[in-house]
């Protein structure tokens, strides 16, 4: 609905989610520490706690970032390129690994490379190798989906056209001075948003590489002592330090992707008939190892849940059983039910949708609108919705748990729904990613038309944008119920300790308990199993909805 008092509103509403809490946490750690910039960066080389994180962050977020690619970019030049059977079928097993809750990612490897697996972790060695593949697994999605839509839809009188020029007589030829110059905001795009998530990756981080942190898996561990006066003031300027730098790294980072994308959507010429694409014998070379290192970590995990592996004096004795999934499922002294934690996930979920899914349009439409009239004042405000993408989901969790906390303790662990405010900060960026590209490429015709018909404002939203934006709706609701189900980073600070556990939580928490217990590595394959086929019915149902030019994150 184009109004601008209603974009205004949504505006001002979206930053005091974000901004409120953050600032509270800031001023509590600032109320510790001290207002001391230089004092915070010095104190990550200082502090034997944070001493060669930073290095080690960026070192996996860059090599992540371009195994990413390498993997990615033939895998989307195949699907884009060429036709082939149930190609939906394909695109949905090769982008499933995004919306995975990232638990389960770090539960398939860790199984992969296992004692149950390959046997290889006890090496430290491959602990970065196993790191830097897991998030080239979580995010070769990011690839297809920016330039898989660049390859499939583009006009193919320019290549034609290209054949008959002397620079593009050879493959050569074509690829660098027509598929590259193409290609290569798409391409960067992706780069960009694969570095983000390898930046802040925690759970992958927390569970594969023992001993070594990042600044998000570093900042989660001394949360907790965080924000009291006269106690461990140190770690309070860690903090400060740490997601000073992240903030600074994320924030250009997103901005980068931005205008990207937005260069993308606006130079990227398309034919408005349906190509006619060639088969392609030998790219099943391609796309058939790429749909195994897909399924693997995710098969693994719903095998191993039945597995159970007794050590005693005997040695070691394996056998099937459903005893893991019982003792999920079943109360103990120490953890809630799985049934309790599905409950509390489902809940979030449905709350965090009513929340995020109209306040992202709303803010989507607001920059489409601003695009218009004011470019600068458009790209400020798109930039201003990715603030969560910088500050990562440990800072939003610890933004929520201080900033409540600074307002009222008693509150903060009182009141069940703290969660669904963290669950919205991290969310609403993505509907506003999904959204906004599916606004840019409207007909200007469609609403030229309404107004001379003389519809007002609703009735031109939902007479003209819902239908014509029906799948992109649906992508982000259902987007939204994936990402709120299985988030782990702001959950695992804001909830651990508390009776309204999530499902990644309680998966993180049964995998915790001392190995003297065989039936704690099923169980938490068990739950983690659960998880991941609700995962992937959200997701495989959003394909029948997702636009063709779609080249959004999603």
């Amino acid at each position: 609905m184009h109004n601008k008092y209603l974009g205004t509103a949504s505006v001002c509403v979206f930053l005091t989610l974000i901004l409120a809490p953050l600032w509270l946490a800031f001023d509590r750690l600032v109320w510790v520490a001290g207002f001391d910039i230089f004092s915070w960066i010095n104190s990550l080389d200082e502090n034997y706690i944070s001493q060669g994180v930073l290095e080690f962050t960026v070192l996996q977020a860059l090599l992540s970032s371009l195994v990413t690619l390498a993997i990615g970019i033939p895998v989307a030049w195949q699907l884009g390129r060429y036709e082939w059977p149930f190609q939906s079928l394909i695109r949905s097993i090769l982008t499933m690994p995004f919306v995975m809750p990232s638990i389960v990612a770090a539960m398939g490897f860790m199984h992969i490379v296992g004692n149950e697996g390959l046997n290889i972790r006890t090496n430290a060695n491959t602990w970065f190798a196993t790191l830097i593949i897991a998030h080239a697994w979580f995010n070769i999605s990011l690839v297809i989906r920016f330039c898989e839509p660049v390859l499939s839809t583009l006009d193919p009188k320019m290549e034609e056209q290209m054949r008959l020029l002397p620079a593009g007589k050879s493959k050569l030829g074509r690829l660098r001075n027509l598929w590259l110059p193409l290609m290569i905001p798409s391409i960067a795009a992706a780069a960009c948003m694969t570095f983000v998530f390898s930046f802040t990756s925690f759970a992958l981080v927390r569970w594969i590489t023992l001993g070594e942190n990042t600044l998000e898996s570093m900042m989660a561990g001394v949360g907790s002592s965080a924000g009291i006066s006269g106690y461990m003031v140190s770690k309070n300027e860690v903090i400060l330090g740490s997601s000073l730098i992240q903030f600074t790294i994320l924030l250009f980072s997103l901005w980068l992707m931005s205008w990207l994308q937005m260069k993308r959507q606006t130079l990227l010429p398309t034919t408005s008939e349906t190509v006619a694409k060639s088969k392609n014998v030998l790219g099943w070379s391609v796309i058939l190892p790429a749909i195994c290192f897909a399924i693997l970590p995710l098969l693994t995990i719903m095998i191993a849940s039945f597995r159970i592996n007794e050590v005693d004096a005997s040695g070691s004795n394996q056998y099937w059983s459903l005893a893991g999934w019982e003792y999920a499922f079943s109360t103990t002294n120490s953890l809630p039910s799985a049934w309790d934690a599905l409950q509390n996930s489902v809940g979030y979920a449905l709350i965090t949708l009513l929340i995020a899914l109209p306040l992202g349009y709303i803010l989507a439409q607001t920059i489409r609108d601003l695009e218009k009239e004011r470019p600068k004042l458009a790209r400020v405000v798109d930039l201003l919705t990715m603030l969560p993408f910088a500050v990562s989901s440990v800072m939003i969790g610890l933004g929520v748990m201080l900033g409540m906390i600074r307002i009222d303790a008693e509150f903060f662990y009182s009141i069940w729904f703290t969660p669904i405010l963290a669950h919205v900060m991290i969310t609403t960026p993505f509907v506003v990613r999904i959204i906004l590209p599916a606004l840019r490429s409207l007909e200007p015709k469609y609403e030229e038309c309404a107004r001379t018909l003389g519809l007002t404002n609703i009735q031109r939203f939902f007479i003209i944008e819902i239908p014509l934006l029906r799948g992109s709706i649906l992508v982000a609701a259902i987007f939204i119920m994936a990402m709120s189900m299985g988030e782990f980073g702001a959950s695992w600070v804001i909830t651990r300790n508390s009776d309204w556990t999530t499902l990644p939580i309680i998966i993180d928490s049964i995998r915790s308990i001392p190995y003297n217990n065989p039936l704690t590595t099923p169980a938490a394959n068990a739950v983690s199993t659960v998880l991941m086929l609700i995962a992937l019915v959200l997701f495989v149902s959003t394909e029948k909805f997702r636009p063709t030019r779609d080249g959004g994150m999603f």
